[in-house]
Parts: structure tokens; sequence; C-alpha cells
């Protein structure tokens, strides 16, 4: 009993010991202790501020302009969605006012698209080029816009590696479409074996999708072009 009452005194004592040691710290560094407090608080303050009363406030109007300029894309106006019709704003204003936000990010993609339908294909390459999509589908079809771009160039080996990297990017049915566009120009190039290669990758892989249904005249041409 006593060795319990001797240790439960040296338990209590060592307690003691170092909450003085932690008092005696508080006191010698007291100011720097307030200082590092209030420079945690005033940064708390200032990152919530700037989230929430001018990040997230500016994102919903980069949304707002958004959808104007997209509706002009969806009925082909594509001067006055890349430029805007002096109200609202265009992908390019959009760009420049709001190019951190996801509708900045995303304007690059229209943009891109915008000067590729209107057969400005070196500014629909470096706009898609820019464009960093956190979206699967919109990032593979910014890639397959590069080809499809290259293609109008007559680059051909770029564009290849362009719908390449789209089927690629994420497997799904999408991939079917950018192979067979990279078969077709590997038929463009005379390269049969290649053409051919993705053909039967298209059969095996992706069976269900449209370009899968008539997969065999494609697959029976390169065969006859590679013999030729």
């Amino acid at each position: 009993m006593s060795k319990n009452i001797k240790k439960e005194k040296e338990n209590i004592k060592a307690v003691g010991e170092a909450l003085s040691k932690g008092e005696k710290f508080l006191t010698e560094n007291k100011t720097a202790i307030i200082r590092i407090i209030t420079f945690v608080v005033v940064v708390t303050v200032a990152i919530f501020a700037y989230v929430y009363l001018i990040e997230k406030p500016r994102a919903n109007t980069a949304q707002e302009q958004l959808f104007a300029a997209q509706r002009y894309f969806e009925i082909d106006s594509f001067n006055l969605a890349l430029n805007g019709d002096g109200i609202n704003f265009g992908f390019y204003e959009i760009i420049d006012e709001y190019g951190s936000t996801k509708a900045g990010r995303i304007a690059r993609f229209y943009a891109g698209f915008c000067n590729l339908h209107s057969g400005n294909y070196e500014d629909a390459i470096d706009m898609l080029k820019e464009f960093n999509g956190q979206d699967e589908l919109l990032q593979a079809r910014a890639y397959c816009g590069i080809g499809d771009a290259y293609v109008e160039l007559e680059q051909y080996d770029d564009a290849i590696e362009y719908f390449m990297k789209a089927a690629n990017y994420r497997e799904n049915d999408f991939s079917a479409a950018y192979l067979m566009k990279a078969g077709l120009t590997y038929e463009q190039l005379g390269k049969y074996a290649e053409a051919l290669e993705v053909y039967e990758k298209i059969k095996t892989h992706y069976s269900k999708t449209i370009e899968a249904q008539e997969i065999d005249k494609y697959i029976e041409r390169a065969k006859i072009k590679q013999t030729e």
C-alpha cells in the first residue's frame, strides 16, 4: 500500500512540475504565441472572405456569361459565341476575365470548336491544347477536335496522335469513334497494317458500338490494300 501511495505522490509531483514548466513557457513566450494565433485568425478570415465574397460571386457571373455564349454556339453563330453580342461576353472575353474559373476553362473548349467549325484550324488547336478539363468526356473530345484540325491541315501523323490520345484517355464506347478516325487517317497515309490493327480493336473491344456494326468492310479493305 505504501508503495502505491509513494508512486501516486511521485506522479502528482511530476504533473505539477510539467504544469509549472508549461506556465513558464506560456509566460515567457506570451507575445509570440499571441502573434501566431492572430496571424492564423487573419489568414483564415482572409481566405474565407476571398472564397465567399470574391471567388464564388465571380464564378457565378462567369457561369451566367457562359450560358449566353453557349446558346450562340448551339445555333452555329460561332462569331457571336466567340466575341459576344455587345451585351453578353463571348468565349474569348470569358477566358480573359474568368480564365481561372470552371466556366473559363470550359470556354476554352467551346472556343476551340468554334474555331474548328469556322475553319480557323491553328486557333482551334491552340485553344483546345490549352483546355484542361476534369470531365473525361470533354477532355477526350478536345483531343479529338485537335485531331480533326490536324486532318484539315493535312498533318496526318499529328492527327493520329491525338485521335489515339482521345481513344485511350478513358476507354469507353466513345473510344470506338476516335479509333475509327485514327484508322481512316492511317489509310490516308497508306499505313494499312496500322489501320487494320485499329479496326480489329474496334471489333473486339467495342463490338456493341455503331462503328463496330460495319467494321468488317473496313477490315477487309485494309487487308486487300496491304497486299496490293
